[in-house]
């Protein structure tokens, strides 16, 4: 009996989502009610609420499933990255962006992002910045494998290099979100100069140490003719 309770959670959960997705993107996140969603789910409005505690929950759960998804698309690049380091760093957080609009829209990143400024240390809060989190250590994954096949600098601190390659195309992001007309291509060029523009940094500081690693030449003097 566990077995088929589990399974019918599951199922539930999974049609409230579901009924979300769908009455968000049609109606609107603010115009949308828990009991819109419940009856679009087949559910007793209280019974969601045994789900899911508020509307903003449901929001989050979207945005975690989104970050459910690209997590595995990231992994399957990570094992095999492509062998320039560049390339590899703007596909990963191309494959971030592209997914974005799959289960949210911008009006509902705008409503998940205001009420993670808002309200920081709420468990919205605390949920957002955890899955950020996570999106932000696949990037610093990258750099670390692209550190082990030798095709970065073991020196560069792959933590600090992640997280600014990370945040810094979440910044674009966030204006790409706040600009209901700003078409994706846009965002990805943006994303892909503040990329080239850190790599470029990286790599420069790898060069002077490659250099000094170098063994020093022998200059010997020419010899005097007999």
């Amino acid at each position: 009996m566990s077995g088929l309770r589990e399974r019918q959670k599951t199922t539930r959960h999974r049609d409230i989502l579901a009924a979300a997705e769908y009455l968000f993107r049609r109606d609107g996140f603010r115009a949308t009610g828990i009991e819109a969603i419940a009856a679009r789910a087949n559910l007793a409005t209280g019974t969601l609420y045994n789900y899911f505690p508020s509307k903003g929950d449901i929001l989050l759960a979207l945005v975690a499933l989104d970050g459910e998804e690209v997590r595995a698309a990231g992994a399957k690049l990570i094992a095999r990255p492509p062998r320039d380091p560049e390339t590899a760093i703007t596909r990963l957080l191309e494959i971030y962006i592209e997914h974005s609009l799959v289960h949210l829209t911008k009006d509902e990143w705008r409503h998940a992002l205001a009420n993670y400024f808002l309200q920081p240390d709420s468990r919205f809060g605390q949920g957002y910045a955890a899955l950020d989190g996570k999106l932000a250590a696949q990037v610093c994954e990258l750099v670390s494998a692209l550190q082990s096949r030798g095709s970065l600098s073991p020196d560069i601190d792959s933590e600090s290099a992640g997280r600014l390659l990370f945040y810094l195309c979440n910044s674009e992001f966030t204006l790409f979100v706040a600009n209901e007309a700003m078409p994706m291509a846009e965002l990805k060029q943006r994303m892909s100069r503040q990329i080239a523009i850190v790599m470029s940094g990286l790599e420069r500081k790898a060069a002077p140490l490659a250099e000094a690693a170098a063994p020093p030449r022998l200059h010997r003097r020419p010899r005097k003719a007999a």
